[in-house]
């Protein structure tokens, strides 16, 4: 195998050890098995979860689950206690379980697209200009799956505050929504009867340590992504000013993960301040049903 040397025209740099280390994931062979694992991980993303859940759940249809859920929540808030009735607890039980098989899908996802990523920034320095078009795109990719798995991180650890995002807007007795009104009355009078109801204290306690639990994983996200900017960024300045491409590789994850970590430090802050207002929170999830 020959190697060509880094001109100023962009080729880059090679030597025979790192070819031969870099030679088969950068193979045609590798990336089409990285693109075809990478799809069919796309595709199971909602389906895995459906499949695996049934024998346990049955065929939850999402007007099945909003439906069941609404009333679920009737039933806990006339219940007057702490304690998450059956319904309402198999509900959780179910919300757990779906997002962990979607926690595991992610993470393969993350790391197929990671070596996909890799992989075509190996087939840019040593090929053609425009793999770095697709190297950039699998590159946003992977940190968008990155996102999608912390996202599912934050509910399997605390499903019952998610699950409460996706209440319907009423049931068919109509009883949801004057169950909803008497929450948000709770939550926004300090002197409604029902203001002190230990199911909206509870809700409150639970909805405090989501987001607390969300603030405390942005902010691993904003160091993660905020070193590794910094770490290509200093790999950009002390390359071969020659090495046109890659100077440009480095310059593109800078500021890809440059971005990210700004972003996951807007999340944390946000987080942080969901947590401190609670109720503030709890008022927009139920609304937003």
């Amino acid at each position: 195998m020959r190697f060509r040397p880094i001109t100023t025209t962009g080729a880059a740099e090679s030597t025979p050890d790192s070819g031969r280390r870099t030679g088969r994931l950068h193979s045609r062979s590798a990336i089409g098995f990285l693109l075809v694992a990478g799809a069919a991980l796309v595709a199971a993303f909602e389906v895995a979860p459906r499949v695996l859940l049934r024998p346990s759940f049955g065929a939850y249809s999402d007007a099945k689950l909003h439906d069941a859920l609404g009333r679920a929540v009737v039933e806990y808030w006339q219940s007057g206690s702490r304690t998450l009735p059956a319904h309402l607890t198999s509900l959780v039980g179910y919300w757990f379980q779906w997002h962990a098989v979607k926690v595991v899908n992610s993470a393969l996802l993350a790391i197929v697209l990671a070596l996909l990523t890799t992989a075509l920034w190996q087939k840019y320095l040593h090929g053609r200009r425009w793999y770095a078009a697709v190297a950039t795109a699998a590159t946003v990719s992977t940190v968008f799956v990155i996102w999608v798995l912390s996202v599912n991180i934050q509910v399997t650890a605390l499903p019952l505050i998610p699950l409460l995002g996706v209440l319907p807007g009423r049931t068919a007795d109509g009883k949801l929504a004057q169950v909803v009104s008497e929450m948000r009355e709770g939550l926004t009078n300090a002197a409604s009867p029902h203001a002190g109801s230990p199911a909206l204290t509870m809700l409150l306690g639970e909805v405090e340590r989501y987001y607390w639990v969300m603030a405390a994983i942005y902010a691993t996200l904003m160091v993660a992504a905020g070193l590794a900017s910094a770490h290509f960024w200093k790999r950009r300045i002390t390359s071969d000013t020659r090495a046109t491409r890659v100077r440009f590789m480095h310059s593109t994850l800078g500021v890809i993960t440059a971005l990210t970590a700004g972003l996951a430090l807007f999340m944390t802050v946000a987080s942080v301040f969901n947590a401190l207002e609670p109720a503030t929170s709890l008022v927009g999830i139920i609304g937003a049903s």
